[in-house]
């Protein structure tokens, strides 16, 4: 289904209709506008890492969490990888990144998993019957290693989830239109060539599908927002287009029970 561009708190985001249906869960897929921080990280860069002044950033990450109206925005240095790190009021340190992890998960209210992004895939989990949210990072090397069917496994473990309860949105990212991998004999197994779409270029939002599918999921339960990023400069960054430049933040989170 179509994502729809809405107003939160003032900041454009995108947002996925799979996901809208639940009132208990906060989320947004932000671009990169309505920030403070200069050219060549304008506006909203959420990342500390990219060259941007760290109290621009804090002031940008302060954007987005009063526009989702959460108690805490709670990240993690992005490796490509798949470990995971499960977020509770305890490690939550705003203005701090966790230590090396691609897979948030929290079943505490709240507390926003913000994944950074500049072309590479953030993923939304939602189990509506556990009460459980996951963000997870999905760059080609992560897709390569199945991170979303670790991360399901790792709801599995943790909380009890099942894949055929859970939802999933992969946001705004390197569309099949740019995504080339002039080597990627090299870089990914056989088993992942035919998702070319022509030579050389790949439809990572399939093979996202697809590893959610295997992992049990129900194709009725799985949003793709079909938005490329690099084609998209006026309102994403993308790392491929650009090089120097920041990251935009997917967040999702439980809302407190009123």
């Amino acid at each position: 289904m179509p994502f729809s561009l809405e107003n939160a708190g003032g900041l454009p985001c995108y947002r996925s209709p799979l996901l809208s249906a639940f009132p208990e869960v906060v989320h947004g897929f932000f671009t990169r506008q309505g920030g403070v921080s200069p050219a060549p990280y304008n506006s909203l860069n959420l990342s500390f890492t990219v060259g941007d002044q760290r109290p621009q950033v804090i002031h940008n990450r302060s954007l987005v969490q009063q526009a989702l109206r959460l108690t805490a925005l709670v990240s993690a240095t992005q490796v490509h990888g798949c470990r995971e790190s499960l977020i509770t009021a305890g490690n939550a340190a705003p203005d701090e990144e966790l230590p090396d992890a691609d897979i948030l998960i929290t079943g505490h209210p709240s507390l926003g998993l913000l994944i950074k992004q500049a072309d590479c895939q953030a993923v939304m989990l939602y189990d509506p019957r556990g009460r459980v949210a996951a963000n997870v990072h999905g760059g080609w090397r992560g897709q390569v290693r199945n991170i979303l069917g670790e991360a399901v496994a790792r709801l599995r473990e943790a909380f009890g989830s099942h894949p055929e309860d859970l939802v999933a949105a992969i946001g705004p990212s390197l569309g099949p239109c740019c995504a080339e991998f002039r080597n990627f004999r090299r870089e990914f197994p056989p088993d992942l060539w035919s998702y070319q779409t022509r030579p050389t270029y790949f439809d990572l939002w399939a093979l996202s599908r697809d590893q959610l599918l295997a992992a049990g999921l129900k194709p009725q339960q799985i949003d793709i927002a079909g938005i490329c990023t690099r084609c998209r400069g006026d309102q994403f960054f993308s790392y491929r287009r650009d090089r120097c430049t920041g990251r935009q933040g997917a967040v999702i989170a439980l809302r407190l029970k009123k």
